[in-house]
């Protein structure tokens, strides 16, 4: 039957083609010769596969873990994991080409599991949800794509195993993660630390809130449930998470850019006119003939927000979205990815380390700085490790990130934070990442087999009962 305008016979044989020429490098055979060797054979336990196709970069990792989801090494390392620097959504007009670098990534995790394990092996793909631009025929065909190769593969596969990760599961996931690496997994919940991630599309929040609070958590007109139930390691914690789409990193600068009204912007550096395209939108960015502006540009920040939108309920943050109510679970906070990264760039954070501990005051200084920089060699000079393409936005980025932590969260900009790249764990350290926390639910889920769990992409608000 054919799929999305690609046949079964044609994945087939632009598998088989790429599979040929994957092998025929040193690359893979050196991969081959240690499985052979060892890897592939002595090293049981149960794996999990899990695809991270997001903004910039289409990864896959591979965990293993004991009977009772204790994270173990593979070939000496947490994780098994490889990267191609290509996204999906580039190839809206063309799905079927997305398999010249998602079939060799597949390929490489395959490797890494025993072949007798290989069939109860889950595979997983959890796509970004900016692929929601594209549009629901467009992002149905290549994920039909995807859908076909891991259907043709060793591992446990189910057709719903491939799709949208809303952001809202994906903070929920990330904190997982990080509290699992951090141990905090198996204590009560005020022991664990809440997350604000950042990623290219979207903002998140999670935290745990108690049992009592999850109970009592409001009712909202459109269905919409902010607190789910989790199960990691026989434990079992209610987290508060949820997705702000679109005010991720670059999406909110198209938020940002409306509220100059098809004028000129105070957020972008002196002298810089061009047209900024988002999947398909064109907006038109002519920077002030001042330049840029500190509190001009805040001012359009907060309009994006969206800090006056209905609240059905008491305690919301922006965009007419709830809080969770705060407490315990909120007491330490950790910001990734995207706010991380924007800290490094220009030298408030950095990735030498796992981790920094910082107050949101610094954010607004270094974006005071950026917003006063006169020309775009000025802003170069100020700041040389920002990437030249997000150059001419820093005072925008920067002025963003402090707004949506202090004036959209509500977090008080002396409170001390950590800005997180890693977190150790025993004698390694691994990179944040969602990917992990999916796994770890995977492993610990009440269900008896793993082929029984429908969604991985929509946790339940109740606990399943042990059977």
């Amino acid at each position: 039957m054919a799929k999305a305008g690609v046949t079964r016979t044609s994945l087939l044989v632009l598998l088989v083609v790429l599979f040929v020429k994957f092998c025929a490098s040193d690359t893979v055979i050196l991969n081959r010769k240690a499985a052979a060797g060892g890897r592939a054979v002595s090293e049981d336990g149960r794996y999990v596969i899990v695809f991270h196709a997001g903004g910039v970069f289409t990864m896959v990792h591979v965990f293993r873990f004991d009977e009772n989801a204790n994270l173990l090494k593979i070939n000496g390392s947490l994780e098994v994991f490889h990267q191609a620097q290509k996204t999906i959504s580039s190839y809206a007009e063309d799905p079927a080409a997305i398999l010249s670098f998602v079939a060799p990534l597949l390929e490489k995790a395959i490797y890494a599991v025993p072949t007798n394990l290989q069939p109860e092996t889950p595979v997983i793909f959890g796509a970004y949800d900016e692929l929601y631009l594209l549009g629901e025929e467009k992002y149905e065909k290549i994920l039909d794509v995807v859908r076909g190769l891991f259907s043709e593969s060793p591992l446990l596969y189910k057709s719903e195993w491939v799709n949208i990760l809303p952001a809202a599961t994906q903070g929920a996931y990330l904190w997982e993660s990080i509290n699992y690496l951090m141990g905090n997994v198996g204590g009560d919940y005020s022991k664990t630390v809440g997350v604000l991630n950042q990623e290219s599309a979207s903002v998140q929040m999670a935290y745990a809130v108690s049992a009592k609070a999850a109970a009592n958590a409001p009712k909202f007109p459109g269905g919409e449930e902010y607190i789910t139930a989790h199960h990691i390691q026989s434990n079992n914690y209610y987290l508060y998470s949820h997705g702000y789409f679109p005010f991720g990193a670059y999406s909110v600068r198209t938020a940002i850019l409306k509220y100059t009204n098809d004028s000129y912007t105070y957020c972008v550096t002196n002298g810089y006119n061009v047209q900024y395209n988002y999947y398909g939108e064109m907006y038109n960015v002519r920077a002030a003939p001042s330049g840029s502006s500190y509190e001009k540009c805040r001012a359009n920040v907060l309009q994006a927000l969206h800090l006056d939108a209905t609240c059905y309920v008491e305690n919301c943050t922006f965009d007419g979205a709830w809080n969770g109510g705060g407490g315990a679970g909120l007491e330490k906070i950790y910001l990734t990815n995207g706010f991380q990264n924007t800290g490094a760039d220009v030298g408030i954070t950095t990735h030498s380390k796992p981790s920094t501990d910082l107050r949101l005051l610094e954010y607004e200084k270094f974006a005071k700085v950026a917003c006063g920089a006169s020309t775009f060699e000025d802003a170069h000079n100020l700041f040389p490790s920002v990437p030249l393409f997000d150059l001419p936005y820093l005072c925008m980025d920067l002025v963003y990130v402090y707004t949506v932590l202090v004036d959209g969260f509500g977090i008080d900009p002396t409170k001390l934070v950590t800005a997180a790249d890693s977190v150790p764990y025993g004698d390694s350290s691994m990179q944040i990442q969602w990917a992990l926390g999916l796994a770890l639910e995977l492993i610990s889920s009440n269900h008896t087999k793993m082929q029984d769990i429908t969604n991985v992409f929509a946790p339940s608000r109740t606990f399943v009962q042990i059977v």
